[in-house]
């Protein structure tokens, strides 16, 4: 059971402020996820994203954490942390850390994008990783917020490239459907995209909201057509 990862990385939820004419490509936010593994509650998550200390420059955390049974597969507090440029329409990632909240690092993640070189090094799991960047590159956490960029630009998410390990995986977001959503933030109008690879049967549905400027209100990852996770917004507020 992928717990550890899906609880903190395959769903960083993103959000912006409602009702904006013109939105800005992104908006400091905070939100917070209940997670379930079928209709079992097993951990709770909750994401920032702020301006970071440079100009143009981001950070986006994730800090998760199990509840019952499952704190016996993750008894700490999981962190996914991107920061990165953002150009316009283009999220650059810079550094990705991802701890997960035990003493021993085996399994920890350090990824530095080195733009100017075209290399991305570091290390995942105690293996070394040197790969060739490439154009739209992104890491398991900058992702989330490549896709909001596109969103809220009035742009299609497309197929987006993500380092995992010492690969470039591929991944495309296609429009599934529109549906009438009840949420802990009231009744929504999303829009439903599915997120997958080609050669795997394994796929995450999205749900985003136009009207809380794409906000990502509930997601749920499915294997083999079976629902696993699901994730779903408790609180969300503008602002870092």
């Amino acid at each position: 059971m992928k717990f550890t990862c899906w609880i903190a990385g395959g769903l960083l939820a993103l959000g912006s402020a409602a009702g904006a004419t013109t939105p800005e490509p992104l908006v400091p936010f905070v939100a917070e996820y209940q997670v379930r593994y079928g209709s079992m509650p097993v951990g709770s998550s909750r994401t920032v994203l702020v301006r970071g200390d440079a100009p143009g420059e981001w950070v986006i955390e994730s800090q998760s954490n199990a509840s019952g049974f499952a704190r016996i597969i993750a008894s700490g507090t999981l962190v996914h942390r991107s920061t990165f440029l953002l150009e316009g329409q283009r999220v650059r990632p810079l550094r990705y850390r991802f701890d997960d909240g035990m003493e021993r690092s085996r399994r920890d993640v350090r990824l530095d994008f080195d733009w100017p070189a075209g290399r991305v090094t570091g290390r995942e799991e105690g293996s070394p990783v040197d790969v060739p960047l490439e154009p739209g590159l992104q890491d398991a956490a900058s992702i989330q917020a490549a896709v909001l960029v596109r969103l809220r630009g009035g742009a299609e998410p497309g197929e987006i490239a993500l380092i995992e390990k010492d690969r470039i995986k591929r991944y495309r977001y296609t429009l599934l459907r529109r549906e009438r959503l009840d949420t802990a933030l009231g009744e929504l109008d999303t829009v439903v995209y599915r997120s997958a690879r080609e050669g795997t049967d394994r796929e995450t549905l999205l749900w985003y909201a136009p009207s809380l400027g794409w906000l990502n209100v509930q997601a749920e990852q499915r294997r083999g057509g079976r629902r696993t996770f699901h994730t779903t917004i408790t609180a969300y507020r503008p602002g870092g």
